[in-house]
C-alpha cells in the first residue's frame, strides 16, 4: 500500500496495519458465514431448536431458564427476514450462523488485542490460527446450525474480553460500569456467563485496586450487573396462552399449564428448577473426568492439546494477568460444574472452555511462530523476507489443525439436508387424523415440530402434543403414564401413538391408526386370564394365563400384577415341556420392549405378556415354565414358576 502524503512512517505502519486488521476480520466473518450456511440446517426441526423457532416468533416462552434476550433477538429476527419470504425457523437457524461468524471475527479482535509481537506480525498470524480454530470446533460449528443460544453467548464472552482489555490502565468508572453492564446483559442470555464474573473483577482490581473503597463505583458495577436482570420480568409478562399455547396444552375441559404465573412458579422457572435436574455426586463428577478428556482431545487433537500447554506456559511467563484471569477462573468454574450438572446434553456446556482452549492455543501458535522466526534468523539472517518467510511457513502448518478439524468432521456436522422434521409432521397431517386427537411420543423433540406448525402456521389447532415429563406431575413421568393421562383426562378425544412403538401393548390396547399412527384403544388388560394361577413370583404376581392356537404355534399370554417396582429391565422365559421332560418349545422377550419395560412397572398395574412359540412338536405339552431374567449372566428375578397346564 503506498504512504500517504503528510503522515509520518510509523503512521502509515499503523494505518496499513489497521487496513489489515480490519481485511483480516471481515474476511473471517465472510468464510465462517459462508461455511454455516452451507452447512445450515434449512427447515424447521425438532427439540429445543424447533422450540425456539416458534417460541421467538410469538415473542412467547421457551424452556427454563427462559433465554429472554434471545427471544427478544431472535423474533426480531425473523420477522424481518420473513418480510422477504424467509421462513421463521430458516431465519432462526440463519441468525445463530451470523452470530457465530461474528464471535469468530471478534476472536481474532481479542487476540490481535492481546497478543505479543503484532508489529512484526507473528501476533496476527496466532490471531489468525486462534480463529480459524475455534470456528472449526466441532461442537461451536454445530450449534452455528440451527437455532440455539450458544452461538450468541460465545459472542457476549467475547464481548466481555474486548471489554475488559480495554479495562487496563484506566480508572475510568463508567468504562467499567459498560463491561459490567455487558456482562449483566450476557445473564439474561446463559446463566453459565456468570462463571466469567470473578476473573472479570479480579482484572478491574488489577486496574484500580481502590476502587472498592469507593462506595459509588461498588454501587454503580453491583447495578449494572443486576439491571439487566429486569428483563426476565418478560416472563410473566409474556405468559399465556396467545404468547406461548404450547405451554397451555389442552386435554378435555382442563388446561395443562406448564408455566405458573406466580412468584414461585417463576422462581423455579428462572433457576431452572422445573427441569428436575439434579448434580452428581462425587462419584459421578469422577466417572465423568473420562468423558471430559476425551471431549478435549476430539476437539484439539494431541497437537492442538500441545499447543494448550504452551500457551499456558507462555501467559504464565509472561505474566499476561489480564488473559490469566479472564480465561482461567472461567474455565475452571465451568470445567467442575460440566462435572457435576446432571444434564444429558452436557457436551454443548464444553464451548465457553472451547473458545478459553482456543485462546490458549492461540498464545503456544504464537511461541511456535517466534521460535520458528528465531531458528530462521540465526541461519539465514535477519531480514524482513526471512521473517515473513517463517510467518508464512508457520502459519500455514498450524492452518492444517483447523483444516484436519473442518475435513474430518464436515459429514457429522453438516445439516444441510434435514428435513425430517417437517417431513414427518406433513405425512402425520396428511393421514387424515381426527381434528381434536392427542398425539404422544417418548420423545419431546418429535412433538416439538407440532407446536411450530400449530403457532408460526396456524395449522392442526386442535391437537395436543404430549410428552413424557412435559410437567414434573407423577402422570406424566414417563410414555406409559402420558398415555393413561390422556386417556382417562382426554375425554372421548381419540388418543394416537406418533409412531409403532412395539411393547406397549403390555400396557394397552392398540390398533393400527391412519398412516404412520397407531391408536391407543384403552388398558389392555379387560378381563381375567382364562386359565387362573395366583402364584407370587418376587415382586411379581402371576395371575394367569390365556392359551391361543394359531396356525404357527401357540400363543400364550401371561398376566402380571406389580406388587413391588422393580429396579431393572427383565426378560421373559416361557418353556413348553412334555411328560418325559424334553422341552418342547421355548420364547424369550423382554416384556415391554424399550418403551414399557419392567423398571418402568407401576405397583398394581396388570400387565399382558405375549409369547408366540412355535414348532411345539409331536409332543403333548403338560407343563409350562415362566421366569424372568437380566444381564449377561442371566441372574434370575426368582426361582422360576412351574405350571401344571390343563
Amino acid at each position: 500500500m503506498p504512504p500517504i502524503p503528510g503522515k509520518t512512517k510509523t503512521e502509515n505502519r499503523q494505518l496499513t496495519w489497521f487496513r489489515l486488521d480490519w481485511g483480516l476480520t471481515l474476511a473471517l466473518f465472510a468464510g465462517a458465514l459462508s461455511l454455516y450456511l452451507r452447512t445450515l440446517a434449512p427447515e424447521l426441526l425438532g427439540g429445543d431448536s424447533g422450540e425456539l423457532q416458534f417460541a421467538a416468533w410469538r415473542f412467547g416462552l421457551a424452556h427454563p431458564t427462559g433465554y429472554p434476550l434471545y427471544l427478544l433477538m431472535g423474533g426480531t429476527w425473523q420477522r424481518l427476514w420473513a418480510a422477504m419470504g424467509v421462513s421463521p425457523a430458516t431465519a432462526l437457524n440463519a441468525f445463530s450462523a451470523v452470530t457465530g461468524a461474528v464471535a469468530v471475527s471478534g476472536l481474532y479482535a481479542v487476540m490481535v488485542r492481546w497478543l505479543p509481537g503484532n508489529k512484526a506480525g507473528r501476533g496476527r498470524a496466532a490471531a489468525l490460527f486462534t480463529s480459524l480454530l475455534f470456528a472449526a470446533n466441532p461442537t461451536f460449528w454445530s450449534q452455528n446450525l440451527i437455532a440455539e443460544v450458544y452461538a450468541l453467548n460465545a459472542l457476549f464472552i467475547i464481548g466481555i474480553f474486548i471489554g475488559a482489555q480495554s479495562l487496563a490502565g484506566s480508572q475510568t468508572p463508567k468504562r467499567a460500569l459498560l463491561v459490567f453492564g455487558l456482562a449483566g446483559l450476557a445473564l439474561t442470555h446463559h446463566r453459565t456467563s456468570l462463571f466469567i464474573l470473578p476473573g472479570l473483577g479480579l482484572v478491574y482490581w488489577l486496574w484500580d485496586r481502590s476502587f472498592w473503597k469507593r462506595p459509588a463505583t461498588v454501587f454503580g458495577i453491583l447495578a449494572a450487573l443486576a439491571l439487566p436482570q429486569l428483563l426476565y420480568l418478560y416472563i410473566p409478562l409474556r405468559s399465556g396462552p396467545d404468547a406461548s399455547p404450547w405451554l397451555y396444552q389442552r386435554l378435555d375441559g382442563d388446561v395443562l399449564a406448564l408455566y405458573d404465573n406466580s412468584w414461585r412458579g417463576f422462581q423455579d422457572f428462572v433457576t431452572g428448577k422445573v427441569f428436575a435436574v439434579s448434580f452428581l455426586g462425587w462419584d459421578g463428577a469422577i466417572a465423568r473426568v473420562t468423558e471430559a478428556w476425551h471431549l478435549w482431545l476430539v476437539h484439539f487433537t494431541w497437537p492442538g492439546l500441545l499447543l494448550v500447554l504452551l500457551g499456558l506456559a507462555c501467559l504464565v511467563r509472561q505474566r499476561s494477568w489480564t488473559v490469566l484471569l479472564l480465561t482461567g477462573p472461567m474455565a475452571l468454574l465451568l470445567q467442575i460444574f460440566n462435572l457435576f450438572y446432571g444434564i444429558g446434553d452436557i457436551y454443548v456446556f464444553y464451548i465457553p472452555l472451547y473458545l478459553t482452549g482456543a485462546i490458549w492455543a492461540g498464545f503456544g501458535a504464537w511461541w511456535a511462530i517466534s521460535s520458528a522466526d528465531r531458528m530462521l534468523s540465526r541461519f539465514l539472517g535477519t531480514a524482513r523476507s526471512v521473517q515473513g518467510m517463517a510467518y508464512i511457513l508457520m502459519t500455514v502448518v498450524l492452518a492444517a489443525l483447523p483444516a484436519f478439524l473442518l475435513v474430518t468432521y464436515f459429514p457429522q456436522v453438516d445439516r444441510s439436508e434435514v428435513r425430517q422434521a417437517r417431513a414427518t409432521w406433513e405425512q402425520i397431517l396428511a393421514a387424515g387424523l381426527p381434528a381434536d386427537a392427542m398425539l404422544i411420543s417418548n420423545d419431546r423433540d418429535e412433538i416439538v415440530p407440532l407446536y411450530y406448525l400449530q403457532a408460526v402456521e396456524g395449522r392442526a389447532p386442535g391437537l395436543t402434543g404430549l410428552f413424557p415429563l412435559i410437567t414434573q406431575e407423577p402422570r406424566f413421568a414417563d410414555v406409559g403414564m402420558v398415555t393413561e393421562t390422556a386417556l382417562t383426562a382426554g375425554g372421548d378425544r381419540p388418543v394416537y401413538f406418533i409412531k409403532p412403538m412395539p411393547g406397549m401393548d403390555v400396557k394397552f390396547e392398540l390398533a393400527p391408526g391412519p398412516g404412520p399412527l397407531v391408536q391407543a384403544l384403552g388398558p389392555a388388560v379387560s378381563h381375567a386370564p382364562s386359565h387362573l394361577v395366583q402364584a407370587a413370583y418376587g415382586p411379581l404376581v402371576l395371575l394367569g394365563y390365556d392359551w391361543v392356537e394359531q396356525t404357527d404355534g401357540v400363543m400364550i399370554v401371561l398376566y402380571w400384577q406389580v406388587r413391588q417396582r422393580l429396579a431393572v429391565d427383565y426378560t421373559t422365559t416361557v418353556q413348553l415341556f412334555d411328560a418325559a421332560g424334553n422341552k418342547l418349545a421355548q420364547n424369550d422377550g423382554k416384556p415391554g420392549g424399550a418403551f414399557y419395560p419392567t423398571s418402568l412397572w407401576k405397583i398394581g398395574e396388570v400387565l399382558r405378556d405375549a409369547h408366540l412359540l412355535s414348532g411345539v412338536g409331536a409332543g403333548a405339552p403338560v407343563r409350562l415354565l415362566v421366569a424372568m431374567y437380566t444381564g449377561p449372566d442371566l441372574a434370575l428375578l426368582a426361582p422360576p414358576l412351574t405350571v401344571e397346564l390343563r
